[in-house]
């Protein structure tokens, strides 16, 4: 009788370690399908050095205006996928502030729904791969493309673990964003990740991490970025109180920082169009501030 219980617990303590690898490859979106690279939509684009690639792509209705913005936008952890709705919301954000490059960048490690992939760590989607690595990898590509673009500023907008990724960018790259959109943003990172292993009774969320928290990287951001958190009421997985305490300590430390709630609404908040309006708004009254602005004749210059 004993034997059996040792035999039976074995097999399921196999089990389990086949059900935790398996988990392990899924959650990088190893089994999930690509798609046509054809419809993708918008231009490729891509930015960095050898190893260090961050792939994406760029929307832009009609000509390019000199005097717009470069915004640029983060998706989240994406577990058990390859994310393509960051797509979507370029255009739209595109399609309501003509004139404006918009750039949805993969974040590294990861690969889109179409087959591009950037290089670096992808992570187990456990608030890991939010690394100083990863943060530099990222801003180093937006630096080249807003030099390629000569964008005079640039919005940034992430969604998830994509807008803790914006808020350290933002933090340790002095000068390179003026304004930081964050989208359902866990941006006090260790209480995040408890709140996640409790709720998905995960112990992955448990292990040790060199992710950076936002809310300890803004003590070392630099006076001229604003910053716009935007939350669900509802968020059962990026508390809306995360990006409260944020907005509070930068309020506290003389920053330009609010706090919007969508009422009703849960996680999956990037396409909202309080969020789009906000983003396109902002560029619309950068273009139309700019003295002798006007388009360009060259709408699509190489986005190689």
């Amino acid at each position: 009788m004993r034997k059996k219980i040792v035999v039976g617990l074995v097999v399921l303590l196999l089990l389990f370690v086949l059900y935790f690898a398996y988990m392990m490859v899924a959650v990088r979106g190893t089994f999930a399908p690509i798609l046509p690279a054809d419809k993708a939509g918008g231009d490729a684009v891509t930015a960095g050095v050898e190893g260090h690639r961050i792939v994406g792509r760029m929307h832009l209705e009609g000509q390019a205006n000199p005097s717009a913005p470069l915004v640029v936008i983060l998706h989240g952890d994406a577990p058990f996928a390859h994310p393509r709705y960051q797509y979507g919301v370029a255009a739209d954000i595109a399609n309501a502030a003509p004139g404006t490059r918009v750039v949805a960048l993969m974040r590294p490690g990861y690969t889109d729904a179409y087959g591009a992939h950037s290089d670096g760590e992808h992570g187990s989607t456990s608030g890991d791969n939010y690394t100083p690595e990863a943060v530099k990898d990222l801003a180093d590509a937006i630096v080249e493309l807003k030099t390629r673009f000569h964008a005079p500023s640039v919005l940034l907008l992430g969604h998830s673990g994509g807008a803790t990724m914006a808020a350290n960018i933002s933090a340790l790259s002095p000068g390179l964003v003026q304004h930081v959109y964050l989208a359902a943003c866990p941006c006090d990172v260790l209480p995040f990740r408890k709140h996640m292993a409790q709720l998905q009774t995960s112990p992955v969320w448990l292990f040790p991490v060199r992710s950076l928290s936002p809310l300890q990287t803004l003590d070392q951001m630099q006076p001229g970025v604003a910053i716009t958190a935007i939350s669900g009421s509802e968020d059962p997985l990026a508390l809306p109180v995360y990006a409260r305490d944020y907005v509070a300590k930068a309020k506290a430390r003389g920053f330009d920082a609010s706090m919007v709630i969508i009422p009703g609404k849960g996680h999956e908040i990037l396409d909202e169009d309080v969020v789009i309006k906000a983003v396109a708004d902002d560029a619309k009254a950068r273009m139309s501030q700019a003295p002798g602005s006007g388009p360009t004749d060259s709408a699509h210059p190489s986005t190689s």
